[in-house]
């Protein structure tokens, strides 16, 4: 043990504390062993960890001790790797011999396609699992790493996806009750070289274009060109619109790329491609539930460790106060990358709801299960997450299942969390999982995302629920690749969800191809403030509102999009049923006593929500923006909204640099004039300060 004292002067008292340094070096259960000692000890404690891999089969798992505070951290110029993963030796695998196997392979890739028996082994691997909008978010199926680069389930198309055709069974509601599974026709040729389609697996997006879904197929007949599928998606299937497309995963006769993998579930056996060059080592992904948990305890740090290679959680936490996650890098996770509060979980035998969200069971911890769906049906849910923890400095990527997810405060009580993400860089998270598992998931109340980069992306960068977040000084590029009817930044469907702010963020390159928005306020949505925002190429309809109140937008930039701002009234013709007595919005009200103290309080246009006419968008006011080579100022009838002091324009209004608006304004500019009270955003703190 190291000692170091710590002399501290508070007015005349002379405060001595002491801080006690375990050193920590790989082994077996070496984290754990420091642990225990760690919990036995007074004042400042820190766990140095030598440089090196500590491979892990259970939760590290850190509990209430009697330290005042504590660190885990990496020795000074160490790098240190906490992995769920089992190592496979490089000499198991081995060159395919069953002919049946072989006669599967294409006939360029016989001799290079290598097998690796897990189940001679001894290693489990986990089988995949259904995967989409509405279902549970779950540990990922066993993932293969080659010298640290994740493997991919073998695809058809590799890189795109095709036309779903004729749909002689939907699986809708009717089909669901008769026990009629979805059929579907095919156009295409290739499917005709599949002879063994046990475990083949579809996934894309089946019916509507923000629910995404993978589900097994039971057989194919090829002569007829007609998939059945093994499952029944959340909604049905359907055709008539671009997105509404699939591809095909898992299948020996794919495998045509290095890095793809096949799961062989029956057989216990991976097939996969290596790259050309050779490898060196070989890991297959094993832990299922989180790497690291920190619960019911305050003051601690993590900092400095790469978490990795599990099928489950990155690092979990609930209960807590203080406890910061620090220049951390968080990838190769099956699930969400950080949690911050519990999930929720119902039995494995619950039916799909009249509603995909409609569902949820009992608060869970290490796990993220359906606590989207229950928060849809109890919008108040406390996830006991604690306050003041956050995540800062952080690489988050290559996750299964969502960036972040934080939740802290309480609704009813407006009680902030003032959890947070900070400074960090987040992408390529939706390996799995797509559908509304966001690079950052924010629920409860007076929680924050503060200077991150979120990027690459299917699917949305942040979605919140809740009250008084603030989402700030964001750099949000290339997210909702694939979907429809979607928004980088998303929430809505509670007119008491107010208080949030979107400030000096930059939204670039939102593909225009569908319904991509980049601040999303869905479904009668109300009181939000949104103010120095770029939005620079964001998409079809850069802003939605949609029938709701009170968004306040001002000091904002629109760049080369076809359209800016979208308003509609939709409570007023198909959402009537929203704001209906005993509606969805009702109820929601009702759930924080939306007229009494603190909402009163807080929120005093809401008191009138009813008085006024609920289907009628009302305050939503535009005023002091830019457009700059906007095609279509407003889509949808002005009259829903209050528009003043804009300026549109297809000249450069004083861009020091029109293609790259974070270099700001020349002085002088014509802006300043054109707009009156236009202020300087501050561009220069936009984004992450990480290389």
């Amino acid at each position: 043990m190291k000692y170091s004292l710590f002399i501290l002067l508070v007015g005349a008292a002379v405060v001595c504390q002491a801080q006690t340094t375990l050193p920590v070096k790989p082994g077996n259960r070496s984290v754990e062993n420091a642990l225990k000692k760690a919990s036995y000890l007074e004042g400042d404690v820190v766990l140095e960890l030598s440089g090196g891999v500590y491979r892990t089969d259970r939760t590290i798992a850190v509990s209430k001790g009697k330290w005042s505070s504590l660190t885990i951290k990496n020795k000074k110029g160490a790098k240190v790797f906490v992995t769920g993963d089992r190592v496979i030796a490089r000499n198991q695998a081995k060159r395919v011999s069953d002919p049946t196997v072989l006669s599967r392979i294409q006939e360029g890739y016989r001799d290079k396609v290598l097998e690796i028996d897990c189940k001679k082994l001894g290693i489990h691997v986990a089988p995949i699992r259904p995967s989409g909008f509405g279902r549970k978010s779950l540990p990922a199926w066993s993932e293969l790493i080659i010298d640290g680069k994740l493997t991919n389930l073998s695809r058809w198309p590799n890189d795109s996806t095709v036309l779903i055709g004729e749909v002689l069974v939907a699986g809708d509601d009717k089909d669901k009750v008769a026990g009629k599974l979805p059929v579907f026709k095919y156009k295409e040729n290739r499917p005709k070289a599949w002879k063994e389609v046990q475990d083949l697996w579809i996934s894309g997006y089946f019916g509507w274009g923000y629910a995404d879904d993978m589900i097994p197929v039971q057989r194919i007949d090829t002569a007829k060109a007609t998939i059945y599928a093994g499952m029944f998606t959340t909604y049905h299937f359907m055709t008539g619109t671009d997105f509404r497309r699939w591809y095909a995963l898992n299948l020996i006769e794919e495998i045509d790329q290095e890095y793809d993998y096949v799961i062989d579930s029956r057989h216990g056996k991976l097939y996969f491609l290596p790259p050309g060059g050779g490898f060196s080592t070989l890991r297959l992904t094993s832990l299922e539930s989180p790497l690291i948990s920190v619960e019911s305890c305050n003051n601690v740090t993590i900092e400095g460790i790469t978490f990795e290679n599990s099928r489950g959680i990155g690092v979990y936490m609930d209960n807590t106060e203080n406890v910061i996650i620090k220049g951390c890098t968080i990838r190769n996770v099956g699930n969400v990358g950080v949690c911050i509060g519990k999930g929720t979980n119902s039995p494995d035998n619950a039916t799909v709801k009249p509603h995909s969200m409609e569902a949820g069971g009992k608060l869970t911890g290490r796990i993220i299960g359906d606590m989207m769906g229950k928060i849809y049906e109890n919008t108040i849910l406390n996830r006991e997450a604690g306050r003041n923890n956050g995540i800062k400095d952080c690489y988050i990527y290559n996750t299964g299942a969502g960036g972040v997810n934080i939740s802290g405060g309480d609704r009813v009580t407006l009680t902030r969390g003032d959890n947070f993400v900070e400074n960090s860089k987040i992408s390529n998270y939706n390996r799995i999982e797509k559908s509304y598992r966001p690079g950052v998931w924010m629920d409860g109340v007076g929680n924050r995302v503060t200077k991150c980069d979120i990027f690459n992306a299917p699917s949305m960068a942040i979605l919140f629920h809740g009250n008084e977040h603030v989402v700030e000084l964001c750099k949000i590029t290339d997210v909702c690749k694939e979907v429809d009817d979607q928004g980088a930044i998303y929430y809505g469907r509670d007119p008491s969800e107010q208080g949030n702010i979107i400030r000096y963020n930059y939204f670039y390159r939102l593909s225009p191809r569908h319904r991509v928005t980049a601040t999303y306020h869905d479904d009668g949505a109300c009181g939000s403030e949104v103010y120095g925002n770029i939005y620079h190429q964001a998409g079809s309809l850069p802003v939605l509102i949609g029938g709701g109140k009170d968004h306040n937008y001002y000091n904002n930039i629109f760049m080369e999009s076809p359209t800016a701002i979208h308003l509609d009234n939709r409570m007023q013709n198909w959402g009537t049923g929203m704001v209906a007595k005993g509606g969805i919005v009702d109820v929601r009200l009702e759930a924080v006593n939306f007229t009494k103290p603190p909402y009163s309080v807080a929120y005093p246009k809401l008191v009138n929500y009813w008085t006024e006419d609920p289907s009628q968008p009302q305050r939503n006011t535009i005023h002091g923006n830019l457009f700059y080579k906007i095609n279509n100022f407003v889509h949808g009838n002005t009259s829903w909204g209050e528009f003043w002091n804009n300026w549109i324009t297809n000249e450069n209004p004083g861009f020091v640099d029109p293609q790259n608006p974070l270099k700001g304004f020349k002085e002088g500019a014509e802006i300043f004039k054109r707009i009156e009270g236009f202020k300087e955003i501050p561009y220069s703190k936009i984004g992450s300060t990480l290389q």
